[in-house]
């Protein structure tokens, strides 16, 4: 094992990231409005095409650029987190370190709970340094505060003892609750009855570096927050919901941003 670590590629045909350029320019933002963002669409409608051979559940670390919080964004404000570890499959870089992953803000609300908060966030693009850009599908698996303290000593010695059956799931900092949110389709969160599972469980880890494991699922050093990320079919980003009434993510958050299933081309997003 390596600090590039390999890829997690899950499924079995590769999922093409193809360049947007001009047609992303188009269904963005009125132009004028935001000449930064402008810009950067000019720079990807003239750069040639590219494709990245990323599979379904590929998890790329990154660290989320400005904030995120709940009773401040909009639907259509955009996000952006910076590549942090280039990923690598057959020692070939698929995604290079410093990398852009881009998307938007689709909607933010109060949870089902009293006091709750919930903000769907998705990622639908890739910029590479030089303003080339690809198609994405991906959401949010796990994040952590930047300064969140290691929980393993390495992810090399964590993927030895991962293979040989020694972790798993962990127990978070709270007990269950005896309830946990069901993501469907993303119109909205949906609260139901499960007394027999427990919603409030991490899994993987967080290294010195503060780069995740692959495995890793949820929010570390925040109980209060859950984190639904599914990898089916039709799913698009990541719901966040929070026991509190604002969920709020400082700049250089850890996060981990898995790859979803290509949308289909008829999808109404």
């Amino acid at each position: 094992m390596t600090n590039k670590k390999t890829a997690r590629m899950i499924g079995v045909a590769p999922l093409a990231l193809v360049f947007v350029g001009g047609i992303m320019a188009q269904n963005n933002s009125i132009p004028g409005n935001n000449p930064a963002q402008d810009s950067e669409k000019k720079v990807e409608a003239s750069t040639p095409a590219v494709t990245i051979p990323l599979s379904t559940g590929t998890a790329i670390n990154a660290s989320l650029v400005g904030t995120l919080d709940s009773e401040r964004c909009k639907p259509g404000d955009p996000v952006s987190a910076i590549v942090t570890e280039p990923v690598v499959y057959q020692r070939s870089v698929l995604l290079p370190k410093g990398s852009k992953i881009v998307g938007h803000v689709v909607r933010t609300g109060a949870g089902d709970g009293d006091g709750s908060s919930a903000l769907f966030v998705e990622f639908d693009r890739a910029v590479l340094k030089d303003g080339q850009a690809a198609v994405l599908n991906a959401g949010i698996q796990a994040l952590a505060p930047a300064g969140t303290a290691p929980t393993i000593p390495s992810r090399e010695k964590y993927e030895e003892s991962r293979m040989a059956g020694l972790v798993g799931a962990r127990p978070a900092q709270q007990e269950p609750s005896g309830t946990m949110v069901l993501p469907s389709t993303y119109t909205r969160p949906r609260r139901a009855t499960a007394p027999n599972v427990n919603p409030d469980q991490l899994e993987g880890g967080i290294d010195h570096k503060g780069l995740v494991t692959p495995d890793s699922k949820g929010a570390f050093s925040d109980p209060n927050l859950r984190v639904f990320t599914p990898v089916s079919e039709g799913s698009h980003g990541t719901v966040l919901v929070g026991d509190k009434k604002n969920i709020h993510l400082e700049n250089g958050t850890h996060l981990l941003i898995v790859v979803q299933p290509p949308a289909a081309p008829t999808d109404a997003r």
